[in-house]
């Protein structure tokens, strides 16, 4: 079982809207459209109140497309309010010098920019031609500006030759951190655009490298749940879990739906009916998850599962189970190995 400080997410992702000028083809919440319902202002505030109150220390700002929400500047200056670190993801269309200072002055803290390619490959990933020019200019604004700036790659069939070159590119422009994040087939994304278990272990074993090689230059982190099976330093750390789906983070829809994590689309309930902490609790997949004997397959025989525990995303979207396996694990078709890894 996990610590008790883990009983509320710590992190939340919210999607204050579905509104989105691109069409990602690997668009786990589908975005394009505002959706019936969105919250509005005066319940966006009550939600951020109730976050608040559960001890959510760190807010993360999503979509579709945040900037296009026409009250994102309230929503980031009602959690600064609170004390919460408030981040934004965006995908660098509407971000220019001015409202990248604008953003800074209200509190927000971060900017993560989006990139799954250079040049072209980037501009058809996302289905909005020109965008890596406006992801340049983003880029070079939220630095200019003070803003703590990240690059989130999401690796899959289309794009992952292009990893190193999208790294590098990151660091030319004097990024803070580059995310590796995790390819989940929910959403727009489609298992046909998956990777290989042994494409994953090559990527992981990249960003350790990566990470080490560039120390004092760029920051690493990454999604992706196996980083303890590559990284022992990971693996030693006390609080680490690998996967945080309904422990230390959770997720909540531009709609209200909540659920344990942005790439876990299982509805726990909505904060249009219920206070989200009373969601929470009552809960029995939150139950479940918060308890690792209950995977099954290869993650619940697998000697590290407290360390890793799979991506319970990646086992939903496949299996439509989300105490199934992780299909990313490159230990997957040998457990007979995993049983002896131990940490």
């Amino acid at each position: 079982m996990v610590e008790e400080w883990f009983r509320y997410p710590v992190h939340m992702v919210w999607s204050v809207t579905n509104l989105c000028n691109a069409h990602c083809i690997h668009c786990s919440s589908s975005s394009g459209t505002c959706l019936p319902g969105e919250l509005d202002q005066a319940r966006a505030l009550q939600l951020i109140d109730e976050l608040a109150d559960m001890g959510c220390i760190d807010l993360a700002l999503s979509g579709g497309e945040p900037l296009l929400r026409a009250d994102i500047e309230q929503i980031i200056e009602h959690a600064v309010h609170h004390h919460m670190q408030v981040g934004l993801g965006t995908n660098g269309w509407g971000l220019n010098l001015k409202r990248a200072k604008e953003l800074r002055g209200l509190g927000l803290q971060r900017i993560q920019i989006s990139l799954d390619g250079i040049g072209q490959t980037h501009d058809e990933v996302r289905g909005l031609k020109g965008l890596f020019n406006r992801v340049e200019r983003a880029i070079d604004a939220s630095l200019e500006s003070g803003l703590q700036t990240h690059i989130c790659f999401t690796p899959h069939k289309e794009n992952v030759h292009h990893t190193e070159e999208v790294i590098e590119f990151a660091l030319s422009k004097g990024v803070h951190l580059f995310n590796l994040s995790q390819f989940v087939p929910v959403g727009r994304g489609s298992q046909s655009m998956d990777l290989l278990p042994e494409q994953w272990k090559s990527l992981a074993m990249l960003w350790v490298n990566k990470r080490e090689q560039l120390k004092g230059r760029m920051k690493f982190s990454s999604h992706l749940a196996q980083m303890a099976l590559v990284d022992p330093t990971l693996a030693c750390q006390e609080g680490f879990r690998g996967c945080q789906a309904g422990m230390a983070q959770g997720y909540i829809s531009a709609d209200g739906w909540v659920t344990p994590c942005v790439m876990l689309p299982v509805h726990l309930g909505n904060v249009h009916e219920r206070p989200l902490k009373e969601i929470w609790d009552s809960s029995p997949v939150i139950q479940q998850l918060r308890d690792r004997s209950n995977l099954g397959g290869n993650c619940g025989q697998c000697g590290i599962r407290e360390k890793c525990g799979g991506c319970r995303g990646v086992a939903y979207g496949l299996y439509h189970d989300y105490l199934a396996d992780d299909t990313h694990c490159w230990l997957h078709s040998a457990p007979e190995s995993a049983d002896r890894i131990t940490v």
